[in-house]
């Protein structure tokens, strides 16, 4: 699917956005963002994580760091990202490699997604358009802004 943003139907001036892998909402001043990643192992099943405007900019920096400093290791390996919201695994030798999202919701903490590097790549520039999207409307640029200036 496309990656998307749109007004909520509900009249709350909240913003939408959904992905291939990732789902969720932002209020209008960014103070309250829901980001979920859905998983592409082990049945449909997403990692929510509540935050705000600036946490998502966290979250990215931090899945960012994670996949750059590890999707090319070979072998078995894990490794943790700093806030320990993200952790990067090879199981065995010459198998794909698990991206676990442990999302801060007791409902959706965790969901994994499974592929190569540039599968994970993937999830980070997706997630690149989430947080640009969340600054847009911070900015009172998003879906439905005034287009008069």
């Amino acid at each position: 699917m496309p990656y998307k943003a749109f007004l909520a139907a509900t009249g709350s001036g909240n913003t939408i956005f959904e992905g291939d892998v990732i789902n969720g909402m932002t209020a209008p001043d960014g103070r309250k963002v829901k980001i979920q990643f859905f998983s592409n192992d082990r049945g449909y099943t997403a990692a929510a994580y509540h935050t705000d405007g600036e946490g998502a900019k966290a979250l990215l920096q931090e899945l960012k760091s994670l996949v750059q400093a590890n999707a090319e290791r070979g072998g078995k390996f894990d490794a943790d990202s700093v806030n320990r919201n993200f952790r990067l695994a090879r199981e065995f030798e010459a198998t794909p490699l698990i991206l676990f999202f442990n999302g801060n919701d007791k409902l959706q903490g965790r969901s994994f997604h499974r592929g190569d590097a540039a599968a994970l790549n993937k999830v980070v520039d997706e997630f690149e358009k989430v947080v640009q999207t969340i600054v847009d409307v911070m900015e009172g640029k998003g879906p439905g802004a005034s287009k008069e200036e």
